[in-house]
């Protein structure tokens, strides 16, 4: 077969836009750092990229929610405890009001003054927002859960307030109110109410208010460990949901970088097999343009 001066030129110009090709190729994977630059680098890396991804979104909207669920649950757990201390209060000062023989009628007076305020204290905290929506509402739209003067339920019980934690599980974020506090008419504000009111006209019956007073307690107990056993589950959740974020990374890394060193060589070869056509191609080729277009 004749090779003819313009086949050899054919050659060596496809040879060295190939080389040439290779070199703007590697250039962009070394400057991005990443071995896909476009689809067509590779399809199924392409492919697996973006399914992983998608994966780390959703990883991290999981961690967002246990974000927010911590800080709801915190302020629950938070608000229990200091509701459990005034109640506390609240029994020491029914248990010196029972006691009728050391009390006088104005020291029973400003007893029950101070319960009202003790009352007062636990409806603010039973109305503690988060984000303007109250954490013992349940699915209320309103910014109570209580009403401040007669302290009945204003919120929405039954319907659980959850947010999604990782692919399986969900985690309530809310408490119930009347759960946590008792129902109406007989909850606990209206139960403090009571004994400030029985402080003055009926100090016989304090005895047996201090019985319930220790009930209330009791519901606030469970309703806190509740909410324990839900920050003990978002630690958990929240730890693994981070091993993952840390594995789809790495899958990521895998399929899209690049090993930089290798990279690099690669380069350092193309440049030289380019300038080395370059030159073979001057030393091969000694015709002028007008030679091509004859």
């Amino acid at each position: 077969m004749r090779i003819t001066q313009r086949t050899l030129a054919d050659n060596n110009i496809r040879n060295m836009g190939a080389n040439l090709a290779a070199v703007a190729k590697l250039n962009d994977q070394i400057s991005s750092g990443k071995a896909i630059t476009r689809p067509s680098d590779s399809p199924s890396g392409t492919a697996t990229a973006m399914r992983t991804r998608d994966e780390l979104a959703t990883n991290d909207q999981h961690t967002a929610n246990i974000s927010q669920a911590s800080t709801a649950l915190a302020a629950a757990d938070g608000a229990l405890a200091t509701m459990g201390d005034l109640l506390r209060k609240v029994r020491d000062l029914t248990t010196q009001g029972a006691n009728t023989g050391a009390q006088s009628a104005e020291s029973r007076k400003a007893l029950s003054v101070e319960v009202a305020g003790l009352r007062d204290g636990l409806l603010a905290m039973a109305n503690r927002t988060v984000d303007g929506r109250p954490v013992f509402g349940g699915a209320t739209s309103g910014i109570q859960a209580y009403d401040p003067t007669s302290g009945a339920f204003t919120g929405r019980s039954g319907i659980a307030q959850e947010v999604r934690v990782s692919s399986s599980e969900t985690v309530r974020t809310d408490v119930d109110g009347p759960g946590a506090f008792g129902a109406d008419p007989d909850n606990l504000f209206a139960l403090v109410s009571r004994i400030a009111g029985e402080m003055v006209s009926s100090p016989d019956d304090l005895h047996a208010s201090i019985a319930d007073v220790d009930t209330a307690l009791r519901r606030l107990t469970t309703a806190r460990t509740e909410v324990g056993v839900r920050v003990n589950r978002l630690d958990t959740v929240k730890a693994v949901n981070a091993d993952v974020a840390l594995s789809l990374n790495s899958q990521l890394g895998d399929v899209e970088g690049i090993d930089t060193a290798k990279a690099y060589l690669e380069l350092k070869l193309r440049q030289n097999s380019y300038e080395a056509a370059l030159n073979i191609s001057a030393q091969s080729v000694q015709t002028s343009l007008v030679d091509f277009i004859r």
